[in-house]
């Protein structure tokens, strides 16, 4: 029991959550679904989640399908303009927050939506390198180049 106790503590204090939504189609049949995991996320862990959740919703209802749990799209998952025209990026919505001039909840959203973007310029990267659009070298600068704004740095 102990041990139980301590393992449910430590994956407390590391902020992790994980959400699903079923995708159905127009009779109630399951043929899809919406899922998110983040781990480590100090704060804004389950509002991370919920962003993902409803993009992917969002995104099978705009393809006529529904979802088996509508509430998630009930949120305002607006995300606010980064300060002085910047964009957004970890290091900057963790300064803005640990300032109080973001909610938990906004950063989590932010922090989801950085993410989200990041792997997207990946996975373009990546697919123009396979089809030979861009040589490695060019591939390596746009890995780069995408670090850079997630990060922040």
């Amino acid at each position: 029991m102990r041990t139980l106790s301590f393992i449910t503590l430590f994956v407390s204090l590391f902020g992790c959550a994980q959400g699903r939504v079923d995708v159905l189609d127009h009779d109630g049949n399951v043929v899809g679904y919406c899922s998110a995991d983040f781990n480590f996320h100090w704060y804004g862990a389950q509002d991370s989640v919920n962003y993902i959740l409803y993009l992917c919703a969002k995104e099978n209802i705009d393809k006529a399908f529904r979802i088996s749990d509508e509430s998630i799209l009930a949120d305002d998952y607006t995300i606010p303009e980064a300060p002085e025209g910047r964009m957004w990026s970890k290091k900057l919505a963790k300064k803005q927050f640990s300032k109080d001039l973001i909610s938990e909840e906004k950063l989590g959203y932010i922090l989801a939506s950085v993410e989200f973007q990041y792997w997207a310029k990946l996975q373009e990267a990546k697919d123009d390198l396979s089809r030979s659009a861009i040589t490695k070298e060019e591939y390596e600068k746009l890995v780069e180049k995408a670090n850079s704004e997630f990060e922040g740095v």
